[in-house]
């Protein structure tokens, strides 16, 4: 289905990491004039681009083991058995619907540590992986997957910084240490039923929930608008596409799937390191009803290192900003 929706401005980030400091200021500008007006881009030129699609997909394997195996890693919340309530595998709804989908998630390895705040350790706990005789090289190619994007996430904060005329250090403090997260994501098409042709027609909400939202083109809504409670973002799609970034002037604008790139949007916490210059960066899904993965990396903080939030007069721990965030996402022994 052809798209409505203008595109979200593309980067050759090549000039980064192998030229001159003039053609690296000319990205940093490019960067801070995409990242002031879309809050987002997509970035090109980018190392072993080749074979990233190929590496990326590769890692989607795990979704094809049978569900016994997978679920030895599911959260605690879907087999109560298992200690791990964050980290892990969030297996298929029973029932098709528009938030059919299954994910895994994981951060550093071996864990990081987090100072003494309740709750605290839920962020921190570690991770779980199938067995290496059920899914060899994986765990492998995942950690080495995380490093490689928390690299260029670093690069790109001091790229963003130069943009903006700031000091690099101011980025790249908070951005040092080993923490961040990554997400695989997998939607399996949905049955027809569930695929209304255009906006008025389909099956007339029948099977659709009422509160599930089209746009102009007759795509469903199946991520809701949100924004990221971390430094800086790092996407990947499928052809299957869909992602879409809203700019300061409320327009959404279309992250088309292309080949060896990555989309890289903001996160909150660089709001207050850009001197209000910049915001976390709206964001959603769009879907026909088409399978679908997705891959999602985020930088964040050491769990020990002070951090401001939007609006906040006073630091805190980064630990501390997401307990206060999330006061009661997981149930933890320190917090009974």
């Amino acid at each position: 289905m052809a798209s409505m929706f203008k595109t979200v401005a593309e980067i050759d980030l090549s000039p980064l990491f192998q030229t001159t400091d003039h053609e690296s200021s000319v990205v940093d500008s490019q960067i801070a004039q995409a990242l002031d007006s879309d809050g987002a881009f997509v970035a090109t030129g980018l190392t072993n681009s080749n074979c990233l699609d190929e590496k990326v997909s590769n890692l989607m394997r795990f979704f094809d083991l049978p569900l016994g195996l997978k679920m030895g890693c599911a959260t605690k919340s879907y087999q109560p058995s298992n200690p791990n309530n964050y980290r892990g595998y969030y297996p298929l709804p029973e029932t098709p619907n528009w938030a059919y989908k299954e994910s895994f998630d994981i951060g550093p390895d071996p864990a990081v540590t987090s100072p003494d705040v309740s709750g605290a350790v839920s962020f921190r706990e570690p991770n779980v992986w199938p067995r290496e005789a059920d899914l060899p090289k994986w765990r492998s190619e995942m950690l080495d997957q995380l490093q490689q994007l928390r690299t260029l996430e670093t690069v790109l904060m001091a790229a963003i910084a130069r943009g903006f005329d700031l000091n690099p250090e101011t980025f790249l403090i908070p951005s040092q240490g080993r923490n961040a997260s990554m997400r695989l994501l997998a939607r399996p098409a949905l049955p027809k039923s569930f695929r209304p042709a255009t906006l008025n027609g389909g099956d007339n909400g029948q099977n659709v929930p009422p509160t599930l939202e089209s746009i102009e083109d007759g795509r469903r809504i199946i991520t809701g608008r949100h924004v990221d409670e971390n430094l800086l973002s790092i996407l990947w799609q499928s052809s299957a596409g869909g992602l879409q970034m809203e700019g300061r002037d409320g327009t959404w604008k279309e992250v088309y799937p292309r080949t060896g790139t990555f989309s890289v949007h903001c996160g909150t916490l660089l709001t207050h390191l850009s001197g209000n210059q910049l915001v976390g960066t709206p964001h959603r899904v769009v879907s026909d009803g088409a399978s679908r993965t997705s891959l999602g990396h985020f930088l964040e903080p050491a769990f020990e290192t002070n951090i401001f939030g939007p609006g906040s007069l006073s630091p805190v721990s980064y630990a501390q900003y997401l307990v206060d965030l999330y006061p009661d996402r997981f149930t933890t022994p320190e917090a009974t």
